[in-house]
């Protein structure tokens, strides 16, 4: 069976549970903190979490190409920090961040977490987004609650 999750802009539509983000503070660093139904969200609300941190003033259009993004890890912790790290160097070199985006998990068998389709749409960034180093495995956590998963990650800035 697979789960899918889609990020849009718009507001939850009365789902008790629904996935969100709060950032924490940390002196050179800041955390982040997601929490959603499922894997397959908890990604896309950290691709929401990511996108909110580019500024306005860098300038942006919308760029109506689709693309597709494939992750598979060890654990569901560094698959997450992995897809973040993803995201800072789409922003960084590829000067692109998500706006909407489907994520799809692909169960792998044999004890191992699945394989992670992503297929996102987003906008071109004016210049590149240099504010996050990387996103890293250093006190990355996830954990089941009786709503579904929370993760804690911490990006280097």
């Amino acid at each position: 069976m697979s789960a899918e999750a889609e990020l849009s802009s718009g507001p939850p539509d009365g789902d008790d549970q629904v996935s969100g983000h709060t950032w924490l503070d940390h002196t050179s660093e800041i955390s982040v903190r997601l929490h959603a139904p499922s894997f397959p969200e908890l990604l896309a609300e950290g691709a929401r979490a990511f996108s909110e941190l580019v500024p306005e003033h860098i300038g942006s259009a919308d760029a109506p190409e689709w693309r597709e993004f494939t992750l598979e890890g060890d654990d569901r912790a560094g698959t997450l920090v992995d897809w973040l790290n993803e995201l800072v160097f789409q922003a960084e070199v590829e000067r692109w961040v998500p706006s909407e985006l489907s994520v799809r998990e692909e169960p792998h068998g044999a004890g191992r977490d699945g394989i992670i389709h992503v297929r996102a749409r987003g906008r071109t960034l004016e210049r590149p987004f240099v504010l996050v180093k990387a996103a890293t495995l250093h006190g990355a956590e996830l954990r089941s609650t009786p709503r579904g998963l929370e993760a804690e990650v911490t990006l280097d800035i």
